[in-house]
């Protein structure tokens, strides 16, 4: 049986208002340093004009929620009705009448992406068990009879991997601020149930799609420039990334696939158990489970035209318009703030999207506030595998935060705001401190300015 403890609400009224508003922040403080930016890490002037990003994402900047642009004629929009649909619509199991969307399983987490992605955001973390939503995952280490990702559900006829419960444990880790505020983080612990596995777990919530076609059009050489893995400026910030095939990752919580294509293609795979083109095998040939072995994996239940039409659709998806003239004063004061610790050393302010075929995707300046790169975050939100990774994860981009709920960080285990913050350490660690030393004002300033980006 396995349990994911989900963290103690944040008891002070001041935070606790603001917090909730800015749901999205979990990622926001991933890895930052003590002292103001330079402008190497793409970091504004404090006394840059706070309108400067508002934009977001460059000419794919709308608002209101997620969702694909408006920027298109009725061709276009009737073209990106099938990756809509592939990815809206519920999968079922071959064979069926419905040809276009059969091949669910045998093994998978969900019947569609937007099981995982509702509404085109963040994952929802179970209460009690992982029978009741399918938004958190776990990837698998040390158990190879199971694969690299655990399946909680499967075809009639068949049993699934096993079930994880949800349990609340003690406190892992206490923070307090110089002004005597003191909060108590809760960390997430899985039990796994239905099932058996002596396999490490490494939880993984679904991450909102936000830009995410911009975000797959930055050049390789960028992200290349903006690594330094042994920290050759001693600004005490390592960012590194995965070599995917001579290409750098910056999809997935570990930044393990280089483009979004692939990542839709694993996705499939993985979460739903679609094969392609790019995972033809309906599980990995190293599954020893019943409804592995006994698969005749023959074919291929998504087609390159269908996995370019679910690229297509994500690759133009709105960037929510950020809120930057509102509380114009407190927004300014946050944004300050938010230099001063050093936040932007990873969450990147600039970007500039390479040359594209689409026009929406071409050579736009974009403000995702990350560096796509890993960093060390800490023993306290480390993997509990013995991996070389298990303490790094890809620095999550800020914008839509204020337009997307909780719960945050990889594993969903920080209910709001400050617990997501309050959480980082290693490579963070230094701003975190900086954070302590806020008064209950710029703590609200800072809050203030990340719920309208």
């Amino acid at each position: 049986m396995w349990i994911i403890q989900v963290p103690s609400r944040f008891k002070a009224a001041d935070f606790l208002k603001r917090s909730c508003v800015i749901a999205g922040f979990i990622a926001v403080l991933s890895a930052c340093q003590s002292d103001p930016p330079s402008p190497e890490h793409g970091a504004l002037s404090r006394n840059t004009p706070i309108t400067a990003p508002q934009t977001m994402g460059g000419a794919l900047t709308a608002p209101g929620p997620i969702r694909l642009t408006p920027q298109l004629s009725p061709a276009e929009r009737l073209e990106h009705s099938l990756g809509a649909s592939f990815f809206h619509k519920p999968w079922v199991s071959a064979p069926s009448t419905t040809t276009d969307r059969d091949g669910l399983g045998p093994l998978f987490n969900a019947h569609s992406c937007e099981s995982c992605h509702r509404k085109l955001g963040r994952g929802s973390v179970p209460t009690r068990s992982t029978r009741e939503s399918s938004g958190l995952l776990f990837r698998l280490y040390g158990n190879g009879a199971m694969g690299s990702q655990l399946q909680t559900r499967s075809l009639p006829g068949m049993d699934a991997e096993a079930q994880i419960d949800i349990r609340r444990e003690n406190v892992a880790l206490v923070r307090e601020f110089s002004d005597g505020l003191r909060i108590e983080l809760f960390a997430p612990r899985y039990t796994v149930s239905e099932g058996q596995s002596d396999a490490s777990l490494s939880p993984r919530l679904a991450p909102p799609l936000i830009g995410v076609g911009l975000l797959n059009a930055i050049a390789d050489d960028d992200l290349r420039a903006y690594a330094d893995p042994d920290d050759r400026n001693g600004d005490g910030i390592s960012g590194r990334y995965l070599l995917i095939q001579q290409r750098p990752g910056r999809f997935g919580w570990k930044g393990e696939q280089a483009d979004l294509r692939t990542q839709v293609a694993k996705a499939f795979h993985e979460d739903i158990g679609i094969s392609s083109s790019v995972f033809p095998l309906d599980n990995p040939p190293h599954c020893e489970m019943p409804s592995c072995v006994t698969i005749d994996n023959k074919r291929t239940d998504i087609s390159n035209a269908g996995l370019d039409a679910v690229s297509g659709y994500l690759s133009l998806l709105t960037v929510p318009q950020a809120r930057l003239s509102e509380s114009a004063e407190d927004v300014q004061r946050g944004w300050n703030l938010f230099t001063r610790a050093g936040c932007s050393a990873c969450h990147r302010v600039n970007l500039t999207t390479t040359t594209h075929q689409r026009a929406l995707l071409s050579e736009q300046i974009i403000h995702p506030f990350s560096d796509l790169l890993l960093h060390d975050m800490g023993q306290h939100l480390a993997d509990s595998a013995d991996d070389p990774l298990a303490r790094e994860w890809r620095t999550a981009p800020l914008w839509g935060l204020g337009s997307n709920g909780g719960p945050y960080l990889h594993d969903g285990r920080a209910n709001t705001l400050l617990e997501a913050v309050l959480w980082h350490g290693g490579e963070a660690e230094a701003a975190v401190q900086q954070v302590l030393t806020f008064n209950s004002g710029e703590r609200a300033a800072l809050l203030e300015f990340l719920a309208a980006l």
